[in-house]
């Protein structure tokens, strides 16, 4: 009894207490608000985005205000850095996608994920808890842990934690919403049958809505999750502004103020509360006294109450083996549809020890024996030895580990085997590396079958040369042997020898011309590739062409881009402009205004040269046959040059575009691959 009358008083002292620490910290508060200068200076503003449904951490409440936990901690935050942070509420798909476009700085109260940690940055986290999931009490009974929500309707706003962590319940519908008090609502409208958030927020609208005598909360179901504040990488200032101001907080007791005053019961709820408890514990006191009268019964029951303990537990055990069972299945069925999958697959620690293989991998890597693989089998593969000191090459001018794709050629069995590749870096749940993944997708019969299609088009491409090369040559070949056939009756007249002298040779330089067209367009040289400047290249090729240019009235206008540099064989791009410009005189030789520009610059990450000219333009029906072999407008012309042109331009890495209008002239446009930095060609 005497102890009873202890802990009374001690309970009392503690009333008196505690109503006396809310005053004493806000006159703390006070006193330092009012020992802070007046700060002058212009304050900068900044965009913060924050959930409308999300209270009480951030809510839209009757009067039309923005407000809530986190809202008075960036207020705090505010006052104590002298910034200005101006509040959009938006819902959590909307703040998102604001901050990934810039409209936003900052994104308060978003739950870290490690999906959203690949995009934005995090703060360090202001407030941590679990998701709690709320049910009907006639559920109340059958529903203690997220397994009983098994064959049930869930809603829920669309967050993809919560949502992965309800996905490996099996069975489990959802009713997904765009906030949680429109989820809570599907459940007040019985669309579902439970409503999964966090303890506060759920708390908070079932009092709103006065039903919540009728639903039951089930806390901390779910995986600690945290709330902090999102910004974008670049952003370091403004989060190490919000980080500082969060420890500042901390350390001087006024993140336990706001705490207090949104998520700790008032101090007529603390009284009232106390009073209760007091008066439970006499209660219990009583009781006690009263339930010492029964003990000798409860002996009597307790053989009876440990029979029945003893079958619970041998229902709880039977219970655990069929959800063992249950777990041996799932996996042995994961098992198998890796085991058959096309692609090989294997995963390592980090240290690149082998800890599992599908069967595919085994059969790619000619790994067919009975006993375990060893790690060392895999490195000594020569694929497998290749793959990893590619990537290792590459991780170290990187400087981090990052998802890697290559195809590689290796000799296995005497034949040349094509191999797909990727490297995947593999992390745990708070972004701590764990090991790799590497598949291995096998790319032969692919191989073979394009070799295959591209002897076939190169048998194409041959006949068609074969045409043209015969039809050329067919009329210098008949002028030459008509001549041979006149030569034994007319070689003493002199006419005769002196047309011979003036056709016979242009034949034969035709068809030498025609022949050496035609090497080049067949076996043209590999492109040496350079990074070289533009400017100084179109002045080069210009100077070329120049003299040509004046003598036919033919006006040159160069625009180029400073300091642009392309990657690509210089004297095979020098030969298209010279083409091209030759081209563009032929194209002008009747028009008035004779002019040609070349104009360089850089568009959407490649680099643009065009050239244009006021000539006669080209008709609809031959564009599209002006780059194929042998087909030309000109009565001397070989039909080569745009062919040999396009052909260049294919093996630098490059394209070209044609526009062109009848009577207003055509422009050739070259795309070609921008120089990049030193080392990564």
């Amino acid at each position: 009894m005497y102890l009873h009358i202890r802990l009374v008083y001690f309970f009392l002292y503690t009333i008196l207490l505690v109503s006396f620490i809310p005053i004493s910290a806000s006159a703390e508060v006070e006193d330092r608000t009012a020992e802070k200068p007046n700060n002058v200076q212009e304050k900068k503003v900044y965009r913060i985005a924050g959930e409308k449904h999300l209270a009480p951490f951030s809510y839209i409440n009757k009067q039309g205000e923005f407000t809530g936990f986190s809202i008075d901690i960036f207020n705090h935050i505010a006052e104590e850095k002298n910034v200005e942070f101006e509040y959009i509420p938006m819902d959590l798909y909307q703040a998102t996608r604001a901050l990934q476009e810039g409209k936003v700085d900052a994104i308060m109260g978003l739950e870290y994920s490690a999906d959203q940690n690949q995009i934005f940055t995090f703060s360090e986290p202001y407030f941590t808890m679990a998701d709690a999931v709320i049910i009907p009490n006639h559920l109340k009974s059958s529903v203690k842990s997220l397994t009983d929500l098994r064959g049930k309707t869930v809603a829920m706003r669309e967050d993809p934690v919560s949502f992965e962590l309800l996905l490996n319940v099996r069975r489990t519908e959802f009713q997904l919403a765009l906030n949680p008090e429109d989820a809570l609502h599907l459940l007040f409208l019985g669309r579902a049958d439970a409503f999964l958030s966090n303890k506060w927020t759920a708390e908070f609208y079932l009092e709103q809505s006065q039903k919540k005598d009728q639903y039951t909360i089930l806390d901390d179901l779910g995986i600690p999750s945290e709330f902090a504040v999102a910004v974008q990488p670049k952003d370091t200032q403004l989060l190490s502004m919000i980080n500082h101001s969060l420890a500042d907080m901390q350390a001087s007791g006024d993140y336990q103020r706001l705490y207090t005053k949104w998520f700790a019961p008032s101090s007529e709820e603390q009284l009232k509360k106390l009073r209760n408890w007091i008066i439970i514990l006499l209660v219990t006191v009583g009781l006690t006294f009263g339930s010492l009268l029964a003990i000798y019964i409860w002996n009597k029951r307790l053989k009876r109450e440990v029979e029945k303990r003893t079958a619970a537990l041998a229902d709880a055990n039977m219970k655990l083996e069929v959800q063992q069972r249950e777990i041996s299945q799932a996996h042995a069925f994961k098992t198998q549809i890796i085991n058959h999958m096309y692609a090989g697959i294997l995963t390592f620690d980090q240290s690149l020890d082998l800890t599992s293989l599908n069967q595919r991998a085994k059969e790619m890597l000619g790994l067919t024996q009975v006993e375990p693989v060893q790690t060392t089998d895999i490195h000594e593969h020569p694929l497998m030895h290749q793959i990893f000191q590619t990537y290792e090459a590459v991780k170290h001018k990187k400087n981090r580990p990052f998802l890697f794709t290559e195809e590689i050629q290796y000799k296995q069995d005497g034949e040349f085997r094509f191999v797909l590749y990727r490297v995947i870096p593999l992390y745990e749940e708070r972004d701590q590396m764990s090991g790799y993944l590497i598949t291995l997708a096998d790319r032969s019969e692919e191989r073979m079958l394009e070799k295959k299609l591209a002897t076939q088009e190169k048998m194409r491409a041959l006949g068609q040369l074969v045409a043209g090369v015969a039809h050329e040559i067919r009329n210098p070949l008949t002028s030459v042997k008509t001549f041979i056939d006149l030569l034994p009756r007319k070689y003493e007249n002199p006419e005769f020898r002196k047309e011979l002298l003036k056709h016979v040779p242009e034949a034969l330089r035709r068809m030498n011309r025609i022949v050496e067209s035609l090497l080049d367009y067949a076996r043209p040289k590999h492109p040496q590739k350079i990074s070289f400047d533009v400017e100084t290249f179109i002045h080069s090729a210009a100077a070329i062409i120049e003299p040509t240019l004046k003598k036919q009235g033919v006006r040159l206008c160069l625009e180029i881009e400073p300091g642009m540099q392309l990657y690509s064989d210089p004297d095979q791009i020098k030969q298209v402009m010279l083409n091209l410009m030759l081209n563009a005189l032929d194209a002008m030789e009747a028009s008035s205004e004779k002019k040609l520009s070349v104009r360089a610059e850089i568009e959407n990450g490649m680099g643009c040269i065009h050239v244009t000219d006021t000539g006669i333009g080209i008709e609809e029906l031959e564009l599209p046959h002006i780059l194929e072999p042998f087909y030309t407008t000109k009565k001397q012309g070989v039909g080569l040059g745009l062919a040999l042109c396009y052909q260049w331009i294919q093996e630098n890495n490059g394209e070209i575009s044609i526009e062109t209008k009848r009577g207003y002239g055509t422009t050739f446009t070259l795309i070609l691959p921008l120089a990049k930095e030193k080392g990564d060609h």
